[in-house]
């Protein structure tokens, strides 16, 4: 997820043909939603739009005859993947708490994405961003996995996947074993996806116009993907395991609401799916300093970078120097009165030549 506030949080910003979220509204501004499907996925009906207050980046996983709900909690203090249990008619949930990444609360690790793998264990797929600290530059991003056995505590395995600008994974399992995992690049306005026989070396696969998306299963066993554009939330399928994708609905969503966005979708049962996604709360923005630890990092690391004024931190040249006149030139240094400055500003500051 994606804000760049000076410091990288979850904002993403997208073209007219997609859908527009407020670049200051951040996980505490965004809301949680549930809507139920009985086509397959051809569409959804919102039954509750309020499934999750301060929460970002919704992934559901049907795990040991429990419907988890991992998410990113977009309170100020408690910044990092949480996870709740979502009750049987998915209209309420309630919260286990923070996920630990090898035994600790990771407050940069966002955007989880959850399969099972052969062994019956969760394979988590999150971002580790630089939310508490400020961020100067781009770099790539890398995307990690981590397994569990309880789907609280994980061990982290590495990076599988290192993209600029990249975010929000989304992975599934093919019918050949094989894993298929597409990552946004919300400036580009690009998804990029990848395929790997074994889970952990991924090979860029394909390249696709859209927001942050989500993969699933059709019926049949192709690959669908799933992301917001400004009409809606727009479904593809690939018949060739993700190389090429074709456009089957231009909304699935019924009511769908301006800015929704991050879906997730579970499959209930041959007909039945569910979905989760997030709005944003209208009137809501999110401070600059909110995620971050330290509240004056973003001014001390301007101060740091810039120096005050251009020159240094309050340093002035030499009077005997080469500068005229006043800043940016210098810093109210006058030059020797015998150089060749003339007359007034801004070729000199009032220095007269010397009489011959």
């Amino acid at each position: 997820m994606r804000f760049f506030l000076g410091i990288i949080i979850f904002i993403f910003s997208f073209e007219t043909t997609f859908a527009k979220i407020n670049p200051r509204t951040g996980p505490n501004c965004h809301i949680v939603n549930s809507a139920f499907s009985k086509n397959d996925g051809k569409n959804y009906k919102i039954i509750n739009d309020s499934l999750l207050t301060s929460a970002s980046v919704p992934e559901a996983v049907i795990f040991k005859n429990r419907t988890l709900l991992y998410y990113v909690n977009g309170d100020f203090d408690n910044h990092s993947i949480f996870v709740s249990e979502v009750s049987q008619d998915g209209k309420s949930t309630s919260v286990i708490g923070p996920i630990k990444l090898n035994g600790k609360i990771i407050k940069d690790a966002v955007d989880p994405d959850l399969i099972i793998n052969s062994e019956g264990k969760l394979r988590l797929f999150f971002y580790v961003g630089l939310f508490t600290k400020p961020v100067i530059g781009k770099k790539p991003n890398k995307i990690y996995s981590a397994i569990s056995g309880d789907g609280i505590n994980f061990i982290i395995e590495g990076p599988v996947v290192s993209l600029d600008g990249g975010t929000d994974p989304t992975v599934i399992q093919l019918t050949n074993g094989s894993l298929l995992l597409a990552i946004p690049q919300a400036e580009k306005l690009t998804i990029q996806l990848y395929s790997s026989s074994d889970g952990k070396v991924f090979s860029k696969l394909s390249t696709l116009k859209g927001g942050i998306p989500e993969l699933t299963l059709n019926k049949k066993g192709n690959p669908e993907l799933l992301y917001q554009e400004a009409q809606g939330f727009v479904r593809f399928t690939s018949l060739d395991g993700g190389k090429s994708w074709e456009k089957i609905n231009k909304n699935v969503l019924t009511g769908y609401p301006v800015g929704a966005a991050s879906p997730s979708v579970i499959r209930i049962s041959k007909k039945e799916r569910q979905m989760f996604f997030f709005t944003v709360k209208d009137n809501c923005t999110t401070p600059p300093t909110a995620y971050l630890e330290d509240k004056d990092a973003l001014k001390k690391l301007a101060d740091k970078s810039r120096g005050k004024p251009l020159l240094g931190d309050g340093v002035k040249p030499p009077a005997g120097g080469t500068a005229k006149g006043k800043p940016p030139l210098g810093d109210g240094v006058k030059p020797p009165a015998g150089g060749t400055a003339q007359g007034k500003p801004p070729l000199g500051d009032g220095v007269k030549l010397r009489k011959k």
